[in-house]
């Protein structure tokens, strides 16, 4: 069975980007708890980041990265290191890596940097090719959650479902159905059939209600 067992945040959103914040995740729960603003959220953030390659919402332009004017430093490298048991007990490692730079005038330049999914051995932390998988994102995206053995649809949306995206099965039922053929992969090979919408589920449960007689 798959298990995350550490993570490392360095340069996101408030964490420093001069040192790293480990968190290790005990089974069979880890609780996680703390002040308003203190990075819970940001936790959870990174696990999908890490899992998936996806950034939270309404993040664009660079404002997942811990702010470089914060920093008073021109560029800010951020980093989420992953440490977790694949579904088939191999013991593997992730490494996702950004880059924010402030311009002259005003803003932010993000760059997505090469990451790292490898055997988590020494070999791999101290920079060895021994044990490395792959170095494209591309390919991060695609392995990682075929390793933890869960769809990136269900990490996305399950999960790791970030909490302004939480309130998807409220959403209409085209956009519902769309949300529930990903997590199942309905629609992912030919001649498998496709749910049926929300809306028609919901009238097949709906039985008619009778009546009762009066009483003579």
């Amino acid at each position: 069975m798959a298990a995350l067992n550490k993570l490392a945040i360095r340069g996101i959103r408030s964490f420093d980007d001069k040192q790293i914040s480990v968190i290790e995740f005990f089974t069979p729960v880890t609780v996680i708890v703390g002040h308003n603003g203190s990075g819970k959220t940001t936790i959870i953030e990174c696990l999908k980041y890490a899992t998936t390659g996806d950034q939270p919402p309404n993040t664009r332009g660079g404002a997942f990265v811990h702010d470089p004017k914060m920093a008073n430093e021109k560029e800010v490298k951020a980093q989420v290191k992953l440490r977790f048991v694949s579904a088939s007990g191999t013991r593997m490692l992730a490494v996702r890596n950004l880059s924010v730079t402030a311009k002259k005038t005003s803003g932010l330049t993000m760059k997505t940097l090469e990451g790292i999914l490898a055997l988590a051995d020494g070999n791999a932390e101290k920079g060895s090719k021994r044990g490395v998988i792959s170095t494209k994102c591309a390919e991060l995206d695609t392995e990682i959650p075929q390793l933890l053995g869960v769809s990136k649809a269900v990490l996305e949306n399950v999960i790791f479902c970030h909490q302004e995206d939480s309130y998807w099965p409220l959403a209409e039922p085209s956009t519902l159905k769309k949300k529930f053929d990903d997590i199942f992969e309905a629609t992912s090979s030919a001649g498998t059939p496709k749910l049926s919408t929300p809306s028609r589920l919901y009238e097949r449960s709906v039985l008619p209600i009778s009546r009762p007689k009066k009483n003579i």
